[in-house]
């Protein structure tokens, strides 16, 4: 009896889990809908129903059209219901936004804050994220978690950051960084966490390459809706492919790094060195921007090829870098066709859907489809 008692609980859980991600994946759905979808009754489709709205899950989205009678109301999820707060790590500033259900952001909020691994670092990340929860009159009821994104190779168990170049820093507990958070923490590595954001976004792909160009260069690579992350936690570690035999010095301590040719400190411009005044002169025809940008061209999509001819998937190019170069994109494709060896055009690659913040709300929706299919 005790048996029949839990599996008859457990039936319950598994048929209001399946309502609920029906009417997330679906959005604006009636019950008959819902009825002919998962072939359930009627009367558990609205148990099932009323039980979301009473968990304030749920909300009404104005009716359909009736074909005779009463009209259908249209259900949808209640997006805000629940909320995350990503986080992104830099050697420069702290990056704070909320994310709901849906992936949509509250405005955010940077702190200019340089990185260090100390107590004082994570005490005053953990004080930014408890402001900002503040500020924004978020309930902390709500809060499903923290997600944090570092560029640097994590280890398997993400207890330590391995080694973060552009962070300075190797051999790194997490702890310090989360220690002082009151909220269950989520560890990803920056690029890796974009790359889970744009195949949230992007439904009808499966797999994909991400390049990450900021400051360093990541990438990650997604097989069949799962991220490959190699034998050490540290596949697809792009921006450090060599390039360039015996080439420039890259960050990591290596010469001819892809990083090296690619990162947006090479098109950083004048006494502030800041991209957005270098894309500026681009665009005014200086001929010292035309020639650095030639060259960046040069390795950008060699790296790219290099990406493609392995992998032979989707290329998302994403970073800081694609807030710039929408207008050079077009280029970029026609460039990359010059070079290809298999194929005739590069409609392989596409821009990122984020122009900022892909990597904090890359671990944000980690709690959001954890918390998709437990409900």
């Amino acid at each position: 009896m005790k048996r029949t008692t839990s599996t008859t609980t457990d039936l319950k859980l598994i048929n209001r889990n399946k309502v609920y991600q029906y009417i997330y994946e679906n959005d604006k759905v009636s019950k008959q809908d819902i009825v002919l979808a998962l072939g359930l009754s009627l009367p558990t489709i609205n148990q099932n129903i009323t039980e979301l709205f009473d968990m304030g899950l749920l909300r009404y989205a104005g009716t359909f059209e009736s074909s005779g009678g009463r009209k259908p109301k249209k259900i949808s999820i209640k997006s805000d219901a629940r909320m995350v707060i990503g986080v992104e790590i830099t050697a420069e500033y702290i990056n704070i936004l909320a994310i709901d259900l849906r992936g949509n952001t509250r405005p955010g909020e940077c702190l200019s804050i340089s990185f260090e691994a100390s107590d004082d670092y994570g005490k005053t990340l953990a004080a930014g994220i408890q402001n900002y929860i503040r500020a924004k009159a978020i309930k902390p009821e709500i809060i499903l978690g923290i997600g944090i994104s570092i560029p640097g190779v994590l280890c398997e168990e993400k207890r330590n950051i391995l080694n973060a170049p552009t962070l300075k820093v190797k051999q790194v507990a997490i702890d310090v960084l989360t220690k002082y958070i009151p909220y269950e923490t989520f560890i990803e590595n920056d690029a890796n966490a974009s790359a889970f954001a744009e195949l949230h976004s992007r439904k009808d792909f499966k797999s994909l390459a991400f390049l990450s160009v900021c400051e360093g260069v990541g990438g990650a690579l997604i097989y069949n809706g799962v991220s490959y992350t190699g034998m050490n936690n540290r596949g697809a570690e792009f921006g450090h492919m060599t390039v360039v035999n015996g080439g420039k010095q890259c960050a990591c301590g290596n010469y001819g790094c892809l990083e090296a040719y690619i990162s947006t400190s090479v098109l950083e411009y004048g006494k502030d060195r800041r991209i957005n005044v270098f894309f500026e002169k681009l665009k005014e025809e200086d001929a010292l921007c035309r020639a650095v940008w030639e060259e960046y061209l040069t390795y950008l999509c060699l790296g790219i090829n290099n990406i493609r001819t392995i992998f032979d998937c989707e290329v998302i190019l994403g970073g800081t870098l694609a807030k710039y170069i929408g207008d050079y994109f077009e280029d970029i494709k026609r460039r990359l066709a010059g070079i290809a060896v298999f194929e005739k055009n590069a409609d392989y690659l596409h821009l990122s859907n984020y122009t900022s913040n892909a990597s904090a709300i890359g671990t944000a929706l980690h709690f959001v489809d954890k918390y998709i299919k437990m409900v």
